[in-house]
């Protein structure tokens, strides 16, 4: 039975402010309602571009666990197989796409062909980036403007630039990097994009993906306040039970630490801003995660997935279309409530893992007592 006790859109059917939602994520509850019903792909996930990039962060959710650099994969879709999938999702009720890798999207040699492909179908192109190795060019910027992509941007840290650098190399030392400072660079990314008015549409075209962790902790209040007074969407999330955080990270927090997060962002947000929002989990602001509802996740070689958190294929486009895999998730969209597994299971074996330490613990302590 279908149910949707985590689906509030209704301040979403009107211009949002303060960055409450983004554009390519701002569905009424009458389309998400519809798409489910109908068995609308309204909003997947999408490795659009290689599996190619420069940095080595050890949570990368697109990599495989035991890889030590993200390269390019010899069984990567081809350009016309890529055009082909938009187009199958167009046909399929897709209005916008999350491009999530698999490596750095603005990179790839195909990316602005890809983008204005898409658009050209209808989809709203939302692509997640680094952002410093191409929107620290004005130009780069304004092109991305006018293809009429949203853009979500890499936010470890706003003010800690040397954790943020630290993260790119996997908590290495930075001096690996003695030529490039990440941080900086991407700071001329977030001017380029106020310039060039990301931030001024309404929704807004700007967003940062930020996951919450010891590290950053105590900046996530002063991050969200910046968002809004910004017009910038945030997604503050913890790690995915997939690719190299699959076994779980060492830094992260607890499910009861990050929705108690949650619950200060939704008093800053009434009392600051006047917004009423629930603190909805995933992301801490009104909009949930869509994506296991009216959505799937495609990775760059053809597998098909339910979402981002999942690490089983159901099914590969490859050697069925998308129609059929589609098809075989229709339990995931039956069971679709908002919430988000994945993430429940990452926290349950982090609970498990601490349980069975602090058992180890005792256990020690009493023998060393005898």
């Amino acid at each position: 039975m279908m149910t949707l006790s985590n689906l509030d859109l209704r301040e979403l059917d009107h211009d949002p402010k303060h960055g409450l939602i983004m554009k390519g994520w701002n569905f009424s509850q009458a389309e998400v309602a519809d798409a489910l019903v109908k068995g609308k792909i309204l909003n997947p996930a999408v490795e659009l571009f290689s599996n190619v990039c420069p940095w080595n962060c050890d949570f990368c959710f697109t990599e495989s666990s035991f890889s030590t650099k993200k390269r390019k994969l010899r069984n990567e879709l081809p350009l016309e197989r890529r055009k082909e999938l938009l187009r199958d999702l167009a046909q399929l009720g897709t209005k916008s796409i999350n491009i999530v890798g698999a490596g750095e999207p603005t990179i790839d040699p195909d990316f602005f062909e890809l983008l204005e492909y898409a658009t050209s179908l209808g989809i709203t192109p939302i692509v997640y980036t680094e952002g410093s190795l191409r929107l620290s060019d004005v130009g780069f910027c304004k092109r991305l403007y006018e293809v009429g992509a949203t853009v979500v941007l890499k936010v470890n840290s706003l003010w800690n630039e040397s954790y943020q650098n630290q993260i790119l190399v996997s908590g290495e030392s930075t001096r690996k990097t003695p030529r490039y400072n990440y941080f900086k660079a991407r700071q001329t990314a977030i001017e380029n994009m106020f310039s060039v008015g990301f931030n001024q549409d309404a929704p807004t075209r700007m967003a940062f993906d930020t996951i919450i962790c010891r590290e950053n902790f105590d900046e996530i209040e002063p991050l969200h306040r910046y968002a809004r007074d910004h017009n910038i969407f945030i997604l503050l999330v913890n790690y995915l039970p997939s690719g190299r955080s699959a076994s779980g990270h060492t830094n992260s927090i607890s499910r009861a630490e990050q929705f108690s997060m949650f619950a200060r962002l939704a008093k800053i947000d009434r009392d600051e801003y006047g917004i009423t929002q629930r603190g909805i989990f995933p992301y801490a602001g009104s909009q949930p995660c869509l994506i296991r509802g009216t959505g799937l996740f495609v990775k760059i070689n053809g597998d098909v997935l339910a979402c981002p958190g999942e690490t089983r294929p159901v099914g590969s486009i490859t050697s069925s279309s998308l129609a059929e895999v589609w098809d075989r998730l229709r339990d995931v969209r039956a069971s679709f409530d908002g919430g988000c597994p994945p993430r429940e299971r990452f926290w349950a074996a982090l609970k498990a893992r601490h349980d069975a330490s602090y058992q180890h613990d005792e256990i020690r302590d009493d023998m060393d007592a005898r």
